[in-house]
């Protein structure tokens, strides 16, 4: 055979079977530290014509002193006889294709596989590479990746991995929401979307009915959402459907991503055992599993995609490296963590300590208001130049599809080991309450005016969930929520938010009008239900001087000077 040549580095760390633990262990860490292209975290044990007899880890100096060796016993009595080895040198795209199929024919510990060594036809060693460098610098990437669920998760991530580089296939339930992005268009709001769905629609990102044989991904992500029901359970139907979806085009090798967020346990108990029983395949020798929670904001997605780190557990660090390094190839880092379960319970820990800390400022409205004490001020107060103190301004309650639901997927992971979470249920009650305190405020001041409650027309400025960043999305909407209280007691609402749909608005029966003029005049109530930065600009004055004689202002979001509103004189100004 043709000579190899052997890479001189790896030298310094071969030592002789007659060494002690105490002396590999200082080669192991003196070598690398004294030259960086010396393999770190290994020494290779030869024989004087420089055959590989066996290698040594610290994991391998661990647990042998862990049974009872001391740092003088030979380093034979720690070292692996059959490291896996591969015979010359080979292409990196050959090198990972045998390293993985090992990984999944024999079921290693996902840290047994650290280091490749290429030996010649003689057990000579020629070098050592850490796998997982290889994966991060080779060019190979699962190209062909699959995104179930085309909302505001799965199409900003399609969109993005398109934009990158990757061929994507979309498919959604809805066949409305599949014709409506195969023209190129967006069935929501999301800043520079537009822009990348006529980029790469019908080229790089497909929309497709459904997967089969012909269209057949390497990577499949699953981004459908988790409804909780009417009790505030989580509702699995529409993460098993999908399962079911991919487990029937399931091939070896392939890689299957979760990105719903959900109860902490649900990827390896009900996600893989539905992908296994359809697939015939085995979870983390077959194909590879990981979850990477959503964690952008609505609005901003497609900047955040690109500049948030991403958090990974796998079923194996095999699974969490593939999945990291196709994010890579967006964002900026990845944080990969130990299990799925960890990966999970991430998402929750950000989403409900959102709530909480959210629910905490509007509980201290109720407080304030008790006192006849202004809280924006006293929490303006509480907040300036002191660092440990981020307490957050008071809202009309916590909104959106995920803020809602996700503290009581928290609740039931908890209520799962026996536990029931004393804040996350708290903070529930008071974003709940904020509503109802809302609507009493405005029934209080119709009764004090002697109105009839029947009749009496109400406008709600911003009807979307929130404002900053800008979205359409009236799901878990406060606004729509306040509005139902109020058409109950047969109150007139009329919506003004000219980033939602008009259709969406009306088929919630609320009276859509595209002009703020339209919306306030002849209105007994006004309240902003959103921060949309475009409210600074409305000529508020003007609008409110329109409404009725006398008319209630509750200012939200306290956007507005209290100073400026109390010039138009048949006005009661309130905030948060």
């Amino acid at each position: 055979m043709p000579l190899l040549m052997q890479n001189k580095k790896i030298q310094k760390i071969f030592i002789p079977p007659t060494a002690t633990i105490r002396y590999a262990m200082e080669v192991m860490t003196r070598s690398p530290r004294l030259d960086a292209a010396v393999p770190a975290g290994i020494v290779l044990i030869t024989d004087s014509a420089r055959h590989l007899l066996g290698v040594a880890t610290d994991g391998d100096f661990r647990r042998a002193i862990e049974h009872g060796a001391t740092l003088e016993h030979p380093v034979t009595v720690a070292m692996n006889a059959a490291p896996f080895l591969i015979v010359g040198r080979r292409p990196t795209a050959e090198i990972l294709e045998l390293t993985i199929a090992k990984i999944r024919r024999e079921k290693w510990r996902r840290d047994k596989i650290r280091h490749i060594i290429m030996v010649d036809a003689e057990h000579r060693v020629l070098d050592v590479i850490h796998f997982f460098d290889i994966w991060r610098n080779s060019e190979i990437r699962f190209r062909q990746i699959g995104v179930i669920g085309l909302g505001y998760v799965g199409l900003t991530l399609a969109a993005t991995l398109a934009d990158r580089g990757f061929h994507v296939r979309g498919f959604d339930m809805d066949a409305k929401v599949r014709a409506t992005l195969r023209r190129g268009v967006p069935h929501f709001y999301e800043l520079g979307l537009p822009e990348l769905l006529r980029d790469h629609v019908g080229r790089r990102l497909e929309v497709i009915s459904g997967f089969d044989v012909e269209n057949r991904c390497d990577m499949y992500i699953i981004a459908v959402g988790t409804p909780v029901d009417a009790k505030n359970k989580p509702v699995f139907r529409p993460i098993e459907a999908a399962a079911r979806t991919v487990g029937r085009v399931l091939k070896q090798g392939d890689m299957v991503m979760l990105r719903s967020t959900v109860p902490v346990g649900t990827t390896r108990r009900v996600v893989i055992p539905i992908l296994e029983r359809i697939s015939g395949l085995h979870a983390g020798r077959d194909f590879f599993v990981a979850f990477a929670p959503e964690r952008t904001a609505e609005g901003k997605a497609l900047e955040e995609l690109k500049r948030l780190p991403q958090v990974i557990g796998g079923i194996d660090r095999a699974s969490a490296e593939i999945a990291a390094n196709i994010f890579n190839a967006i964002t900026s880092y990845s944080i990969i963590l130990d299990t799925l379960e960890e990966a999970e319970l991430v998402k929750l820990i950000n989403n409900t300590y959102r709530d909480v800390m959210f629910a905490y400022a509007n509980e201290l409205s109720f407080i304030s208001a008790r006192w006849g004490i202004d809280t924006q001020k006293v929490i303006a107060a509480a907040n300036r130049d002191y660092g440990r103190s981020l307490v957050p301004m008071p809202s009309p309650g916590v909104g959106g599809y995920c803020l809602k639901k996700d503290p009581f997927i928290f609740i039931a992971s908890a209520r799962e080991k026996g536990y029931t979470p004393i804040l996350a249920s708290g903070a529930r009650r008071i974003s709940e309450a904020m509503v109802d305190a809302l609507a009493k405020r405005i029934f209080q001041f119709l009764r004090t005016s002697k109105r009839q409650i029947k009749g009496a027309k109400v406008c709600l400025i911003g009807l979307a969930f929130k404002g900053e960043p800008v979205t359409s999305d009236l799901r878990g909407s406060t606004a729509i929520d306040l509005a139902r209280l109020f058409m109950k007691r047969g109150v007139s609402v009329v919506g003004y938010d000219p980033v939602v749909s008009s259709r969406a608005v009306r088929r919630l029966q609320i009276r859509y009008v595209k002009s703020a003029h339209a919306a306030v005049k002849g209105a007994d109530a006004v309240v902003v239900m959103n921060n949309n930065p475009a409210w600074k600009n409305l000529p508020i004055r003007r609008l409110i001087a329109n409404t009725k004689r006398p008319s209630l202002f509750i200012d939200g979001w306290g956007i507005y000077a209290p100073e400026e509103i109390a010039k138009v004189k048949h006005v009661s100004y309130q905030r948060l």
